[in-house]
């Protein structure tokens, strides 16, 4: 059987308001009724030792039928009788029926009275203000279910601006908002949606201008290449040593174009799973790694990789901070003037933390400039990254796989002085007997491999 559904806020506070006063109008008859049967109680056997004491007194001045009379006259609904040791004297009619009514007796040395009361019952001072509290009830049911109204209009009219404001940014309009035309009682709810608004527009914002900066990235390297393409195909270029140099430019942008798709690939994935896969190894062991990786780049442009580290087992996924870090690196190199030094240096940031940073003596950024630089596709220097093969997704990359691994990554850098990145991540740390800031190891282009 399927359950009945309050549809609307008004039927369900007007339900509460009706079993409240429901319950008001039970409730407060009951309370009435036993105010004043208490109070009628003490009354009748406040009465009930009056006559008792009277019955008593006349009794031992002797019997007096006519007297016993006129009292139980004079006290209608009340009943008595006497006794002398165990011996009837006088009853009234209603004496030996004692049920639920109230009695007082009054034994004395030869005699024993016992009065019964007249039952109680409601007086219309009871059914009057039951009759009141309805009344009362019934206004207030009357004025919620007005007050309900006036809320139900309010918050409908509030409804269905919200929807209309919904629709308008389901139809592509982002820049629809709620700003101020809700009631203050719904601040927080307009201040919600109106930033999931703004969220929603920045992120469609930064959408298209990627799409448009990956279609100028690709349409840079196959114009260059139709070209080049087209003028060995009509003998514009003819020598066999401009079609061997154009050949190598074919081969260049084509590969930019692989690179640059081997990079959407790994964001993509990255943002994908958003996960990390633990291993245990020490920071030795890939500060040794990246050395090799880099001693040959760095020895191409003499400078001078310094690595320190502090020795560490770290569980975390390897891959990923390697990547990080091998992005630092190679941005440090690429835009280090020669016979510098890039200094990489690891540590423990915390009792949980560990952080790699890379510090470089090239280019800098720009203030105003720093906090785009993770922006996919952005560039510091765009003739400069593209002629040294750059895609632009690198800073992307390592931010979304700095978060993968519940780390963050930091930027210190002065314009035309140099830059240092940082990444800091947690780690589980068990330290191995050696316990101390090794002497940084140096790599100089002079050294032998």
């Amino acid at each position: 059987m399927p359950k009945y559904k309050v549809k609307s806020i008004r039927s369900r506070v007007l339900a509460v308001l009706f079993l409240t006063g429901a319950i008001g109008i039970i409730g407060s008859f009951i309370l009435a009724m036993q105010l004043e049967r208490s109070d009628q109680r003490l009354y009748l056997k406040n009465a009930a030792r009056s006559i008792s004491r009277s019955v008593y007194e006349l009794a031992t001045n002797g019997l007096n039928s006519h007297a016993f009379n006129e009292i139980y006259r004079a006290s209608p609904g009340f009943d008595f009788s006497i006794y002398r040791d165990g011996v009837r004297l006088f009853a009234t009619p209603g004496s030996m029926n004692y049920g639920s009514r109230v009695s007082f007796a009054r034994i004395g040395p030869s005699l024993d009275v016992t009065v019964i009361a007249p039952k109680s019952n409601p007086t219309p001072l009871s059914v009057e203000l039951t009759t009141v509290s309805a009344i009362v009830i019934v206004g207030v049911l009357i004025g919620a279910f007005w007050v309900t109204s006036i809320i139900e209009r309010a918050i409908g009219g509030s409804v269905k601006e919200t929807s209309r404001v919904a629709q308008r940014i389901e139809s592509g309009d982002l820049s629809a908002r709620l700003q101020n035309t809700l009631p203050s009682e719904f601040d927080a709810l307009v201040s919600a949606f109106d930033q999931m608004a703004k969220s929603l527009e920045r992120s469609d914002q930064e959408q298209r201008r990627f799409l448009s900066d990956l279609a100028h990235e690709i349409a840079t390297p196959i114009n260059a290449v139709t070209g080049l393409a087209i003028a060995i195909a009509d003998k514009t270029i003819s020598e066999p040593k401009e079609q061997t140099e154009a050949i190598e430019v074919i081969t260049d942008e084509v590969k930019r174009i692989h690179f640059l798709l081997e990079d959407l690939r790994s964001l993509d994935h990255l943002e994908v799973t958003k996960a990390a896969t633990q291993t245990h190894f020490n920071s030795i062991e890939l500060s040794h790694n990246l050395k090799r990786r880099f001693q040959n780049r760095a020895k191409e442009k003499e400078i001078s990789l310094e690595i320190s580290y502090h020795p560490c087992e770290i569980a975390q996924d390897k891959r990923l901070i390697e990547m990080i870090i091998d992005n630092f690196t190679s941005n440090a190199i690429r835009y280090s003037t020669t016979k510098k030094a890039v200094v990489i240096e690891g540590k423990r940031a915390s009792q949980n933390e560990y952080s790699i940073s890379v510090t470089d003596n090239g280019i800098g950024i720009k203030k105003e400039n720093i906090h785009k630089i993770f922006d996919r596709l952005y560039r510091i220097d765009n003739a400069r990254d593209r002629a040294s093969g750059g895609s632009g997704l690198g800073l992307s990359i390592a931010r979304q796989a700095a978060l993968n691994i519940g780390g963050r990554i930091d930027v210190e850098s002065r314009y035309q002085v140099g830059s240092k990145f940082t990444l800091t991540f947690p780690i589980t740390i068990n330290e191995p007997e050696l316990d101390h800031q090794s002497k940084p190891e140096k790599l100089s282009a002079n050294q032998k491999r």
